[in-house]
């Protein structure tokens, strides 16, 4: 269990049953995304998964799409799924216009401060 949330730009945050609803209230730079799943009837035959996803209103929709009402049987391709819609939503964050010009700042202030720190004269 992770205690604090970092700079994570897609976050998965996984509820066992009778969990409060998950509000994503964080305010951050970073996190775009939040992928949401809840366990139910965890440890047994019948153990299923809902997905929900949350994400800034810059981000890109994203795939696969979830099915209005799904719930996933614990299994490979529900694994699958849940990998593929992790990825997509990281790519989906990169094509964004706000994490775009953020990349591109950062990348100029590190160009910067090597052309400053660490270019010596031929």
């Amino acid at each position: 269990r992770k205690r604090y949330i970092g700079n994570d730009i897609v976050t998965l945050v996984f509820q066992e049953p009778g969990a409060l609803p998950f509000i994503p209230n964080i305010r951050s730079q970073f996190q775009h995304v939040f992928i949401i799943v809840r366990v139910h009837n965890p440890c047994s035959d019948n153990t299923h998964y809902s997905v929900a996803v949350t994400r800034s209103k810059n981000v890109p929709i994203f795939g696969p799409p979830i099915p209005k009402g799904a719930m996933f049987p614990k299994s490979q391709s529900f694994t699958k799924f849940l990998l593929s819609k992790l990825i997509n939503a990281e790519n989906a964050v990169h094509r964004s216009d706000k994490f775009v010009s953020m990349a591109t700042r950062t990348r100029q202030e590190y160009l910067k401060d090597l052309a400053t720190n660490f270019v010596t004269p031929t």
